[in-house]
């Protein structure tokens, strides 16, 4: 069964659960971080998935590596380190759900990972390479990405991107941009939100972005994911939308990672790693996994709110409409 092997952050969010009786905001403690939650996505589907990042010496590590194995995601490459706590995360949510974070990384045990961490063994053993940006913003994470994605296209491996910039971590844009645009002649299949493709493309329009890093980078599929409006999918030099599906929302933290990971599960069950299949099973694919978004947005948290394959089947059916 073909396999994928997310590299980057795992940390902790804490999300809104309420007030006090004092009137205080409570949160709730929930795993999360965009590549764990999109491996952790595809082994709760039943998908096979594994993990390279690095956690700190203390209970949150302890949570993250047994939510993991919990969860079936390969956790052999979760490294433990005692040079700085596990990264934590506070998500502050406006009234329809959606979300914006403080960080406590300064430094944060994500931000660590070494090359040496991601080792030719782990990457060999996966068929797909999935990454994000965030652990792109420090050394020697940066670092570690960058040589991970560079090394997996070397084996003929394809590479998943998703640029989830969170401005609160950019210290210099200009350069992330750089390392972002850096990756993405390597990429076979890119997710990236409305907002983060104007700032990549530095155009407004998404079928003029879209078609400029296609030509620029050679990016055979983009997706654009678009909230509740669903995505958009460019591939073979047109433009798909697919609608997506109305829930009452509580909580869009790992919303986007939902969807990202249900797309490449169906995309490794499909045996579509090497060969990219077509536009009308690739708009399938954007249907399935906007049902999984729009499901995660139902429950507080990144990796607790994650849907299993029955309920997105439900779900699509008619049979299921909210959890």
């Amino acid at each position: 069964m073909p396999g994928i092997l997310a590299v980057g952050e795992v940390l902790i969010d804490f999300t809104p659960y309420g007030l006090s009786d004092k009137g205080n905001p409570l949160f709730e403690q929930n795993p999360g971080g965009a590549p764990a939650n999109v491996a952790a996505m595809v082994s709760k589907l039943g998908g096979e998935a594994s993990l390279a990042a690095k956690v700190g010496r203390d209970g949150f590590g302890e949570v993250l590596a047994r939510t993991l194995e919990e969860i079936g995601v390969d956790a052999s490459r979760l490294v433990v380190t005692g040079e700085a706590n596990t990264t934590l995360a506070f998500v502050h949510l406006d009234d329809d759900g959606e979300r914006s974070f403080s960080f406590y990384r300064k430094p944060g045990a994500d931000a660590l990972l070494e090359v040496t961490d991601i080792p030719n063994s782990a990457i060999e053993a996966a068929d797909l390479l999935h990454a994000g940006s965030v652990s792109l913003t420090k050394e020697p994470a940066r670092s570690a990405t960058l040589s991970a994605v560079r090394r997996a296209a070397t084996m003929g491996k394809a590479i998943s991107f998703d640029p989830n910039i969170r401005e609160k971590l950019i210290g210099d844009l200009d350069r992330l941009l750089f390392d972002i645009r850096g990756i993405l002649p390597f990429v076979r299949y890119l997710k990236v939100a409305e907002e983060e493709l104007e700032l990549i493309a530095d155009e407004p329009d998404v079928e003029i972005a879209c078609r400029a890093l296609n030509r620029q980078f050679g990016i055979p599929v983009i997706i654009v994911t678009r909230g509740s409006r669903g995505s958009m999918l460019y591939a073979e030099g047109r433009f798909s939308e697919v609608p997506g599906f109305p829930v009452r929302p509580v909580d869009a933290t790992g919303a986007g990672d939902a969807f990202w990971g249900a797309f490449l599960y169906r995309l490794t069950q499909g045996g579509f790693v090497e060969n990219i299949p077509g536009v009308p099973a690739l708009i399938e694919f954007c249907r399935f996994a906007g049902a999984a978004g729009a499901l995660a947005c139902t429950k507080r948290g990144g990796i607790p709110a994650l849907p299993n394959l029955e309920e997105i089947n439900g779900f699509m059916s008619g049979k299921g409409q909210s959890r």
